[in-house]
């Protein structure tokens, strides 16, 4: 290029750069606040689980009873009843998220989830945390042990439903 000449570069083309800031600004969205809930989202999901597995308990205990002669647990009966804990599980966390934002477990740890505006979820957010919810269980509950390892400090069902779990 000779000397003098100078490259004007036109920027008038360039596509314009959405940035919503209100959703980016939140505390409750922020890593660090996130990682301060890790212990009570534990216990929560700890209470959910215990309550979840009374209740299969039961419905174990009374299927079983109902079976003619002696039970015998074969490869095919426990994988039905594996499957059935786990659906059940992923009902009773959706029916939660559908009604209330947050399961009994989250309601004893004072913590409720919220879309990214800090609001109540609304029916396809739930849904949406539903099947999240739903392969985070699967395989072997990883998705919710990826808040421990995640920079974000959020489980699969967070980042699938674009949801954040915040203090009630």
């Amino acid at each position: 290029m000779p000397k003098g000449r100078r490259t004007i570069i036109d920027i008038s083309a360039q596509p314009g750069l959405k940035f919503e800031s209100d959703e980016y600004l939140a505390e409750f969205t922020l890593p660090a606040y996130q990682r301060s809930l890790l212990l009570p989202r534990a216990y929560a999901m700890l209470t959910d689980i215990a309550i979840v597995s009374a209740l299969f308990a039961l419905f174990v205990f009374v299927t079983m009873s109902e079976m003619p002669g002696p039970v015998v647990i074969t490869r095919l009966l426990a994988g039905v009843y594996a499957a059935a804990y786990l659906l059940l599980l992923v009902a009773y966390l959706a029916l939660f998220m559908l009604s209330a934002s947050r399961t009994a477990g989250m309601r004893l740890q004072r913590l409720v989830v919220v879309n990214r505006r800090g609001r109540p979820l609304g029916p396809r957010d739930a849904l949406m945390r539903a099947f999240g919810y739903l392969i985070s269980t699967a395989p072997a509950m990883f998705g919710f042990l990826w808040a421990f390892v995640d920079p974000d400090h959020l489980t699969w069902a967070d980042k699938v439903s674009h949801t954040f779990v915040k203090r009630a």
